[in-house]
């Protein structure tokens, strides 16, 4: 009679390369197959079609659990005797812990019971449900016996200390060096609470840091708070940042200085008395010889640079600006050097007058560097330098050969109250016209310094230790009022219009990928300007649906006597306006600058046309209309510093009474998106020049990203003209709003 052949087990031990193995090996069964998936270092043998993991203690443990769930699973004698013997030992996790102010070991048991020689040794207490031992030479020589005992990386290091006689530190310091450059690493040895306080420090991610002296004080100050250990090279690492931030101290001080004294026999050649806070800038120019004077628009940069130019007796000097500013520097010349020879060039052709002050346009530069460069020049000024922010324009480069040719210890004069208008590599070109980027490494290296976390931060501060002086309107001149911004709703007249053509925009947008960098770099540029294009239209579009309520807004306006400043982007707006209103003054692209300069000094008489008419671009940098103190928008810019710049015409020097810019936006249009975004871009921008920090993102592409995700507007309610109206939100969060209308 035949028998059947008995079954295989399904458990089984067997010996390998690497040692004992248990070997499982079961009819499919997805719920087995999961808790089998559940053993440390399983692995599956798809031709054997059976499961096999290391025969140590720890998989004894899981699998006594699965024997216990699956009944119907047969073992081995063997398997039985191994599973028996493991049972006994200690089965658990070693990790440190702080108590009553010190260090521990923590034991965290997953199976079998503490050798009593340990227990004896150590007298452990228990603690929020796990075993807590003292961290002696003792008790390591007894955790070594632990076989089955796994040891967290901070339990491990501190194995190590005790068995060299060394008490563990609550945490260590340790400096790595690698192709991204150095960096601080923690590593915590039984203070758990001390990571989270070193990710409290600015720039620390993921328990590393990148050494610089912007933050050696408060990392100074954490290793002493914690008692945090320094491995040899951070410690010398950390000494000389230390060092560097408190010789940066002195520097930094003078490039926020408020008030200095007045050089004497320089104050005696000036026709005109400088404030204090302007001899400050004047001081720090001369002993940094290469600087940014970057004072908020309005504070008289121009002055700061005239009587840098006199105490440093830097002639001939060379100013480069805008085309619309060079009237204006000659007029401040004449003022305040009446004594020193001065010439403007215009055209590129003929050869300039020798002068102690040559006063030329960036356009030009290229077209009489060479002959500028024979002359010798002891000083150049860039004025508006952020003109020179690309490094492949002509421009750019042109200035920076004539820069080159200024003497070694000459004068190299940026001047702008906006280095960035948009990213912080901006500086780059600006930073290599001073001469000042090899502070920074390269260009490349400048990036690189200045990526991550808090990067406008510590740039500003950077920039401040070396070459950079900047003092707001509010900290020198306590007694100028702040600028209000303020939202106008207005109502579109052509909304069945413009709805469709933006309907059409958000469908043409969502038929392309959102991230463009995706696709080829040509078609991903061509796709860039066509974005551009298809969104200025529809601004277009809004802004000829607009001009009705916005005409009649500024009529209202008109009416209480008071002057106005209105700013426009097109051409077809501005000529708008005009024919509204003929009797205006205008600021526009087509007119000479001599006829720019007839309408500003028209516009300043206390007699003169109340109302000015102004292209953004043209008319927002440069010039004084302080009579006004009202500057109102009918269109956005997409750059959030040209509407800065463009306020800050009537909020400057010479200012007594509280601005109010008016922003005229269409209702639920692209209007409210674009005005959002400025404002969070303007934040971005100011981080680098004012020294804070948040995140950025390009203007066209979020105005794309959130027509695209068809996120509503907020649904300003359209009030111009009507007096009685809810009054208007603020552009910004927090900006004051303490009338509804024109005054």
């Amino acid at each position: 009679m035949m028998r059947p052949v008995p079954a295989p087990p399904n458990v089984e031990l067997r010996a390998g390369e690497d040692g004992r193995a248990v070997v499982l090996a079961f009819p499919y069964d997805a719920h087995l197959v999961a808790a089998v998936r559940t053993l440390p270092g399983r692995s599956f043998d798809w031709d054997a079609r059976e499961w096999s993991a290391p025969a140590d203690d720890w998989v004894a443990v899981r699998l006594r659990e699965i024997l216990r769930l699956y009944p119907h699973l047969t073992t081995t004698p063997e398997v039985d005797e191994w599973l028996a013997a493991a049972r006994l030992r200690w089965v658990g996790h070693i990790r440190t812990a702080r108590h009553a102010g010190r260090g521990w070991w923590a034991l965290d048991t997953l199976a079998g019971t503490l050798p009593e020689a340990l227990l004896d040794v150590a007298q452990p207490i228990e603690h929020e449900g796990r075993l807590l031992v003292p961290l002696t030479r003792e008790v390591a020589a007894q955790l070594h016996g632990l076989d089955a005992a796994r040891l967290s990386l901070p339990a491990a290091r501190c194995l190590e200390y005790v068995e060299h006689g060394e008490p563990p530190p609550p945490a260590r310091l340790t400096l790595a060096r690698g192709v991204a450059g150095e960096r601080f690493s923690l590593e915590v040895l039984w203070d758990p609470d001390i990571a989270p306080a070193f990710e409290q420090l600015p720039g620390a991610s993921r328990n590393e840091l990148r050494p610089d002296p912007w933050i050696a004080d408060q990392l100074d100050a954490f290793i002493a708070r914690h008692e945090v250990q320094l491995a040899p090279a951070a410690a010398e690492k950390l000494g000389e940042l230390v060092a560097e931030h408190r010789a940066a101290l002195k520097a930094i001080a003078a490039s926020r200085a408020r008030e200095a004294e007045a050089i004497p026999a320089v104050a005696a050649r000036l026709q005109g008395e400088l404030a204090p806070f302007q001899w400050a800038a004047v001081r720090y120019a001369l002993s940094a010889r290469r600087c940014f004077l970057a004072d908020e628009q309005g504070l008289g940069k121009t002055v700061e640079a005239l009587a840098a130019l006199e105490a440093d007796g830097a002639y001939p000097a060379v100013v480069v600006c805008p085309a619309s500013m060079k009237l204006g520097w000659e007029r401040e010349a004449a003022k305040w050097l009446p004594h020193r020879s001065r010439t403007v060039v215009s055209g590129r052709d003929g050869i300039p007058p020798k002068a102690e002050i040559t006063i030329l346009n960036y356009e030009i530069v290229a077209a009489h560097r060479e002959l500028l460069v024979l002359r010798r020049p002891r000083a150049l000024v860039a004025d508006e330098s952020h003109y020179v922010k690309n490094p492949h324009a002509k421009r750019t480069q042109a200035v920076r050969r004539l820069a080159e040719a200024v003497a070694p210890d000459g004068l190299k004069l940026a001047l702008t109250g906006t280095p960035v208008l948009n990213h912080a590599d901006e500086l780059i070109a600006q930073l290599r016209v001073i001469g000042r980027l090899k502070d920074f490494g390269s260009g490349a290296g400048f990036r690189r310094q200045f990526e991550g976390e808090l990067s406008e931060e510590r740039l500003h501060w950077h920039l401040r230790r070396h070459c950079f002086v900047r003092r707001l309107k509010s900290e020198v001149l306590p007694q100028l009022p702040a600028k209000r911004q303020v939202v106008v709703p207005v109502a579109l007249n052509n909304e069945a219009e413009y709805r469709l053509a933006e309907e059409n925009v958000i469908d043409w947008l969502r038929s392309q990928p959102l991230d463009l960098s995706v696709l080829n770099a040509k078609i991903a540029a061509t796709l860039r300007a066509e974005r551009l294009a298809q969104l200025t239209a529809l601004q277009r579009l809004a802004a000829r649906g607009k001009l009705a309520a916005a005409t009649s807004w500024i009529h209202d306006f008109l009416a209480s006597g008071e002057p106005l400043v209105v700013f426009a982007r097109h051409v077809e707006v501005q000529h708008a306006v005009l024919e509204r209103f003929p009797g205006a003054l205008h600021l526009l692209g087509e007119d000479s600058i001599t006829a720019r300069e007839r309408s500003i000094a028209a516009f300043q008489s206390p007699d003169g046309p109340s109302l000015i008419v102004c292209a953004t671009r043209v008319a927002g940098q440069g010039i004084t209309l302080t009579r006004a103190t009202n500057v109102c928008f009918l269109e956005l810019e997409w750059t959030p510093a040209l509407h800065d710049q463009a306020e800050d015409r009537c909020h400057r020097i010479g200012q007594r009474d509280a601005v109010t810019a008016w922003y005229l936006l269409a209702a639920e249009t692209i209007d409210e998106t674009m005005a959002r975004l400025i404002q969070r871009k303007r934040q971005v921008v100011g981080a680098v020049t004012d020294g804070r920090e948040l995140p950025d993102a390009g203007l066209v592409e979020g105005v794309v990203r959130e027509l695209r995700d068809g996120r509503p507007f907020r649904h300003l309610r359209a009030v111009a003209g009507d007096r009685e109206a809810d009054a208007p939100r603020p552009l910004a969060a927090g900006a004051a709003t303490r009338r509804t209308g024109p005054r």
